[in-house]
């Protein structure tokens, strides 16, 4: 749902494209974990583009932020029949974890506005946003922050005392049933709020050729992108898993992903860092856990959403905060290890998180490619 306000769209746009693109990307994907939706880098690039086009928030906008996740899926799927794909298998893992360790940050940093109860301005990098945390400290809602550090604590005890307890479950039970016993909400305290029932109507609009002109830049950008974010994030946990990637057929599956949330009348969706965290810490072991997950949120879109009218955003900020916490990877790399890995490693993360996400990522991927080459050069 906040990714659906990034991109300027109705919040239950966010919440259709948890739905049948998850269930496409679980039949035609190759990961067992990547949870894929809406994320915040795509939803900010789709906002910025479409708004230069026209009025956002009106029926206009709304339309063509639905084409772009049509045209975004048959780029990938061009990509994909062309096997650019095979590209990827050749990075270093060093990219990987300097990438996923500084995308694990950037999520956790974005998530003080909704622990502290203050507003902050969009993630432009990492000492600046900290900057813009320090001084709105004056600001912080008491309440909202209790609640927030009080989840994160429960999170943390439950996740090191029974790792297996659905810890997120009961925040998020606990935290809707305080507020609406309390009121908390009237003190300041952000909740959800109202979320509209019902599926979405499945239709398809195809864009002119003149609309195509006007996304196709955005699109290409997105395209890219979203494929560099969920490739990263497979690849960090199928490593966990000492699995294979498929990188052609993951390229298949995203874009086939974007096409049904574009059926679905949703935005451009990705593979998720920290939902994928979420997924994988739950204990998730194959495909079913992706299917349920769809499931649950379509029982929740036609019979649950006022339910979660109290509940506190700041609950949902400390879970995602947990769970992308275990993602940073410092303790992999030490002075003693390989020089080149070590410096690979650390410009990818300082380029992610000083610059932003896809230069990071190509940055990082071009040291790997120059190293790669010295080595052969050498030996």
């Amino acid at each position: 749902m906040a990714y659906a306000i990034i991109a300027g769209v109705p919040v239950q746009l966010g919440l259709y494209a948890g739905t049948l693109p998850l269930i496409v990307y679980t039949l035609f994907g190759s990961s067992k974990f990547l949870s894929v939706g809406p994320v915040s880098i795509v939803s900010l690039i789709a906002f910025s583009g479409i708004s230069g086009i026209t009025e956002p928030g009106s029926a206009h906008f709304v339309e063509l932020i639905i084409l772009l996740g049509l045209m975004v899926g048959f780029i990938h799927l061009i990509m994909s029949f062309f096997k650019v794909g095979d590209f990827f298998d050749f990075i270093s893992p060093s990219v990987i974890n300097g990438f996923i360790s500084a995308a694990a940050i950037i999520i956790i940093v974005n998530q003080l506005k909704s622990i502290m109860g203050i507003s902050l301005p969009e993630y432009q990098n990492f000492f600046q946003y900290v900057m813009e945390v320090i001084v709105k400290l004056p600001q912080v809602n008491p309440y909202t922050l209790t609640i927030g550090l009080v989840s994160v604590f429960i999170l943390v005890l439950l996740k090191k005392c029974t790792p297996r307890s659905p810890g997120p479950l009961l925040v998020v039970l606990v935290s809707i049933f305080l507020v609406g016993v309390f009121d908390v909400h009237k003190m300041g305290v952000d909740i959800v709020g109202e979320i509209p029932k019902g599926l979405p109507k499945l239709k398809i609009n195809l864009p002119s050729l003149y609309t195509i002109q006007l996304l196709f830049p955005t699109a290409l950008i997105i395209a890219f992108i979203s494929f560099l974010e969920s490739y990263a994030v497979v690849k960090s946990f199928n490593n966990r898993e000492k699995e294979p990637i498929n990188t052609n057929k993951e390229l298949l599956g995203l874009g086939l992903a974007n096409i049904a949330s574009s059926f679905t009348g949703s935005i451009p969706v990705a593979g998720a860092l920290s939902r994928t965290a979420v997924n994988y810490q739950s204990g998730a072991k194959s495909r079913l856990a992706l299917l349920l997950t769809a499931s649950f949120i379509i029982i929740s879109l036609l019979y649950l959403t006022p339910l979660f009218y109290f509940l506190p955003k700041a609950s949902l900020a400390a879970i995602i905060m947990v769970a992308v916490s275990s993602l940073v990877k410092f303790k992999q790399y030490s002075l003693n290890h390989a020089p080149g890995e070590l410096f690979i490693f650390l410009s990818t993360f300082i380029s992610t998180l000083m610059l932003d996400i896809f230069w990071g990522l190509l940055i990082g991927i071009i040291f790997s490619i120059l190293l790669s080459q010295i080595r052969k050069a050498l030996y």
